[in-house]
């Protein structure tokens, strides 16, 4: 992939070649360019993150060697796309990418995010969804100088005619000259032989003739020359002086490309084609994608652009290929110079993704109605979608959009379909006036009581109920609340509450996963979409809290992500509650300490960088909370790590976290998760 692109401003495309092995491996200087794969990074152990080295030898400022040493400690794969997980949530790690990657850097390449640059490319120092080469990539590649002095290099050849216009039935002597000498040649359109440096043609019509010289290095480029017969009938001669692309395209997807035709014979010339043809790197056959036709053929002289809407094959293997234009690739036309039909696009290479199933979101219109009223439900999907799984709609599958009237709040989602399978489902919900109001959100008793709270999420008239607190001793414990039910008035909710035990969170198992029986229960009575009593009995103690929602939002965000998310049923036993608030999520992360009792960690604001939020994450201590008066002044909190939630879509996404206090310092993990039905 790399020499498709080429290193350097000259555009080197043999820049990386095999040859034999050497002694040392990648950890010996021996003026050997190497790739091996060991235990221990030169004698020193590998970083838990670490999955390959590269090292650089210098002498006198210039790099002399380049080694590659790879992490055989860690589980390898082989697979394109985006980053694929195991049971456990860990990343599967793919051989290509960090290949890809690490020859990167023996090409001289450093990772642009270090050095202040927010780009997509392979070259970040992070493992990604990304897995081919990027325009980052490419740019950075051209613009490394490499030099290697003293090096033999091809013949570059010059090609004159004696006689450059010759009447009918004359002829004209061509010479080639080239630098250093070539020691064979191939000759288009002369008869001439291999070893053969000049000779004697006698064209009919104005031709045009080449020729490349071979030294021990290979072949040089073509030289050409043009003979011109006085009084012959002219030809016409084709030439592509641009052809321009997007540069990317995903399998299945239509783009447009274009391409400027000059006609620079001195006849016009019959109708005619140009094709646009795909090929990968190191192979010589080529995919037609796209054409179009000059239906009145080219004027002599003149200058015409095309333009064509071109498929990509949904089977189309997802890679870096070459995209060129060819004029008259079905040679409808004579012409006076037939080996000039040919332009690489600009940029020189097209990157293919694989097709990826629809990315969709979901809009109610109106978004609240009125009890007996109706709303449209419309979904909106990137890539296109071909059909639709519903759900609480009765909708066909060939349906992007709808009429629902329900007679409560209630959650509707859609998920779109296409040839590469089906996407994550979006989801929306739609309220009622005069039935149950939408309390999701987070809740807590105000500033004298700050550093304990209730998040509610809703689906439909359905609460998932967390509560956030502190134990006897002061440390953090939750207590779920998965169920309950409403008052006549649907004003009232109650439940039961569980406070379960399992494994700890850095070797977490479901198999340890203890719900327990109820530790107590709890009444919520709203009285205002604002205001609620919590009224709660828990290990017999009773008591009551009036709480408020909690303001801490603003800005703008990319996704409608609040929600409760968890790992799966290999998972079960901890999840997120993330409440959004517009462009702020508040993420309360509900899991296990190192004694498998539970605990709570807080992820209270972060930042956007496209679909995926960051921030630090936060453990706090607290005055008990049950059985006396709660004192905010004995909450601490202490900044436990980092942690940032890449969502794909609204329905799935990557929980990393990595400790830097506490129990679990040193710890990072990453967790597939998703949003939970219940």
């Amino acid at each position: 992939q790399w020499n498709q692109v080429g290193i350097g401003p000259g555009k080197d495309h043999a820049f990386f070649v095999e040859q034999a092995a050497g002694t040392s491996g990648s950890c010996g200087f021996n003026q050997v360019n190497e790739v091996t794969a060991a235990d221990t990074n030169c004698g020193l152990a590998f970083g838990n993150s670490t999955l390959a080295v590269t090292t650089k030898w210098t002498s006198g400022g210039k790099i002399i060697e380049v080694d590659i040493l790879f992490n055989k400690t860690k589980s390898w794969s082989s697979y394109s796309g985006p980053l694929k997980y195991n049971a456990s949530g860990a990343t599967i790690n793919d051989i290509n990418r960090v290949a890809l990657h690490e020859l990167g850097h023996a090409a001289g390449l450093n990772h642009p995010d270090q050095d202040g640059q927010s780009v997509t490319a392979l070259m970040n120092s992070q493992v990604s969804d990304i897995h081919t080469l990027q325009a980052d990539d490419i740019a950075g590649a051209h613009a490394i100088a490499w030099q290697a002095a003293s090096a033999a290099s091809v013949p570059v050849c010059t090609l004159t005619a004696s006689i450059a216009t010759i009447n009918s039935g004359g002829s004209s002597t061509l010479a080639i000259s080239c630098v250093p000498v070539a020691q064979s040649y191939a000759w288009t359109n002369t008869g001439f032989d291999a070893m053969t440096s000049s000779g004697i043609v006698s064209p009919s019509t104005t031709t045009t003739f080449h020729v490349i010289g071979f030294n021990a290095q290979g072949p040089g480029s073509t030289a050409s020359v043009t003979v011109s017969v006085a009084g012959a009938s002219s030809l016409p001669d084709f030439e592509v002086t641009s052809v321009t692309g997007p540069g990317s395209g995903r399998a299945g997807e239509q783009v447009v490309l274009t391409a400027e035709i000059r006609n620079r014979g001195s006849s016009t010339s019959a109708p005619f084609r140009v094709g646009f043809y795909l090929s990968s790197a190191g192979n010589a056959s080529e995919l037609l994608i796209g054409a179009c036709s000059f239906s009145s053929g080219l004027l002599a002289g003149q200058t015409n652009t095309c333009a064509a809407s071109a498929n990509i094959p949904v089977s189309m293997s997802a890679g870096t290929y070459v995209l060129r234009a060819v004029v008259d690739d079905t040679r409808a036309v004579s012409e006076s110079d037939e080996l000039n039909n040919d332009k690489k696009a600009t940029p020189e290479v097209f990157i293919i993704v694989a097709a990826q199933p629809p990315l969709c979101t979901l809009r109610a219109a109106p978004a609240a109605i009125s009890p007996g009223a109706s709303t449209t439900l419309v979904a909106t999907c990137s890539p296109a979608a071909t059909s639709y799984t519903w759900t609480n709609t009765g909708f066909a599958a060939g349906a992007s959009s709808g009429v629902v009237s329900p007679a409560a709040a209630t959650s509707y989602s859609v998920a779109g379909i296409n040839a590469a399978g089906a996407g994550s489902p979006a989801s929306t919900t739609v309220l009622v006036s005069g039935g149950i109001a939408n309390y999701a959100d987070l809740w807590w008793a105000g500033n004298n009581d700050n550093g304990w709270g209730l998040s509610i999420h809703q689906h439909g008239n359905k609460l998932f109920n967390t509560l956030y607190v502190y134990d006897n001793a002061g440390r953090p414990a939750w207590y779920v609340m998965p169920t309950g039910t409403w008052d006549g008035a649907s004003t009232t909710y109650s439940g039961l509450l569980y406070q379960p035990t399992s494994a700890p969170l850095n070797d977490y198992t479901p198999a340890r996963f203890v719900p327990g029986t109820e530790v107590g229960s709890v009444t919520i009575s709203f009285t205002d979409n604002a205001n609620a009593v919590l009224r709660y009995t828990i290990n017999g103690i009773t008591g009551q809290k009036s709480i408020q929602r909690q303001v801490f939002g603003n800005g703008v965000a990319p996704l409608d992500v609040g929600d409760m998310w968890w790992g799966g049923t290999a998972q079960d036993g901890w999840g997120i509650s993330i409440t959004q608030q517009a462009g702020t999520l508040f993420g309360a992360w509900y899991t296990y300490g190192i004694d498998g009792r539970v605990t709570w960690y807080v992820l209270p604001n972060g930042t956007w960088n496209g679909t995926t939020y960051s921030g630090p994450f936060y453990s706090t201590t607290g005055s008990a909370w049950l059985g006396g008066g709660y004192d905010a002044n004995r909450l601490a909190v202490t900044q436990a790590g980092t942690m940032s939630l890449a969502f794909n879509g609204g329905s799935s996404a990557v929980m990393t976290y990595s400790f830097t206090s506490g129990p679990f310092a040193g710890t990072t993990q990453s967790r597939q998760i998703l949003r939970q039905a219940f």
